[in-house]
């Protein structure tokens, strides 16, 4: 790829790893740039602001409700936003998405209204969903298709990268603050605005971002229904549906745990905030060193190949990680559930960049954003129920049932991708 367009596959020699990586063109090493700065803020935020929530003096149940409702106000903006997304300029989808969610952020952390919280957490997600639908299609337009795995693992990387770096502001720093006599409160608010400043600073490369002139074109020889209104994009129903019902199923079974994570670390193995953020982060470093070899995997077994291995692998992680209060001493158990949580993000997380770039292929370049705008809509809206009933049978006292939902929904999942998609090439595959 040279400048900002993707070049055709015929007129480029096959480059090696990092040739491939020394070819992204200007607006690939901005949005490299936009996404280091714009994760910090999502590691740090997933170490504390639950935590924020519970010293505040609010119940788990109000966590679980946030998060209800953080999943549904995404559900329901996704498809507005794929559909916007598919009219914006996507230079527009990134700074219009993160700056409002950099607000909100402020906002939140500084508020402890139960009310003020929640319309806030759904205006944060509606910004979200706007970003989210615009990163994939805009990554597969600002990249050859062969090279597109490598962009994509790269991102992942970068993304990982920060997000343990911030994993690590919040697991350390209100500690230290602490032990300087803050109150636990304000120490929790500053660990987060030093995410939040990266945050803004991130939206500087975004401005930079230029308008690709080369975007790709429909497959003239394309089939399949073509759908009215909301969903006039879409060209490839029965793909896209196959797409959608994959991420809807994890995204219900991601909702049972992930976003408790941290009150399961804190309240069942007993975990402190620096432990916590020190598992996060290391689990973020071996998940960045797994996305940058995601390129090798996938030149050994294909992209399918390479999504199946590594999804089955990660299921029996997700088990232990529930389990390892009733497995281990109170000595080891931070170690256990914490070795348990990084095999678990690793390999389960190494094929989120096959998927995504495995997805763009498979679809029309017209109906990308809004196949992105469907999935996130019913996996946001699963995921929400997910996190209401996670929560509820955390605040009774049981922490192993949501990890058995998890796992079972997980094994769904990639038992559908493999019926449905076995035997697919993808555009990395081994020639």
């Amino acid at each position: 790829m040279q400048g900002s367009q993707p070049m055709s596959d015929d007129a480029e020699p096959e480059l090696s790893y990092f040739g491939k990586i020394r070819s992204f063109g200007w607006n690939a090493r901005m949005y490299l740039l936009h996404i280091f700065g714009m994760d910090v803020i999502h590691g740090a935020w997933e170490v504390l602001f639950n935590l924020y929530l519970l010293q505040i003096g609010f119940d788990l149940k109000f966590v679980g409700l946030r998060l209800a409702v953080l999943g549904i106000a995404a559900a329901l903006a996704s498809i507005p936003a794929g559909r916007l997304a598919d009219k914006l300029d996507r230079k527009w989808g990134f700074i219009i998405g993160d700056g409002g969610g950099a607000v909100c952020a402020v906002i939140l952390i500084m508020s402890t209204d139960g009310t003020t919280i929640l319309a806030f957490s759904a205006i944060a997600a509606a910004f979200g969903a706007l970003h989210h639908v615009t990163e994939v299609p805009f990554m597969a337009e600002n990249s050859a298709p062969r090279e597109r795995i490598h962009l994509f693992s790269v991102g992942s990387g970068f993304r990982t990268l920060a997000a343990m770096f911030g994993a690590l502001v919040a697991g350390f720093l209100p500690r230290m603050l602490v032990g300087d006599g803050m109150e636990m409160v304000e120490a929790y608010r500053f660990a987060v605005h030093v995410g939040i400043g990266w945050w803004f600073i991130s939206l500087i490369p975004a401005v930079l971002l230029r308008r690709n002139p080369n975007i790709e074109e429909d497959d003239d020889g394309a089939t399949g229904e073509v759908r009215k209104g909301m969903f006039a994009a879409i060209k490839t129903p029965r793909t896209v549906f196959r797409f959608v019902a994959i991420s809807a199923i994890l995204g219900l079974g991601s909702g049972f745990v992930l976003r408790l994570a941290n009150v399961f670390f804190l309240q069942d193995v007993h975990a402190h905030e620096y432990e916590i953020g020190t598992v996060f982060a290391v689990g973020s470093l071996f998940l960045a060193i797994g996305a940058f070899l995601v390129p090798f995997v996938v030149a050994r077994l294909g992209e399918v190949s390479s999504i199946l291995w590594t999804r089955f692998a990660a299921i029996p992680f997700i088990l232990l990680i529930g389990y390892a209060p009733d497995l281990a001493t109170p000595e080891t158990v931070v170690s256990i559930a914490g070795l348990a949580w990084v095999l678990r993000t690793t390999l389960f997380n190494m094929s989120n960049p096959v998927l995504e770039s495995f997805s763009m292929g498979q679809l029309q370049p017209s109906e990308r954003a809004t196949y992105v705008g469907i999935s996130s809509m019913f996996s946001s809206g699963l995921a929400a129920l997910g996190a209401y009933l996670g929560a509820s049978l955390m605040a009774g006292g049981d922490y192993r049932t949501p990890f058995i939902a998890m796992a079972v929904a997980y094994l769904i999942s990639t038992y559908l991708f493999l019926r449905w998609f076995k035997g697919t090439a993808g555009l990395s595959d081994p020639s």
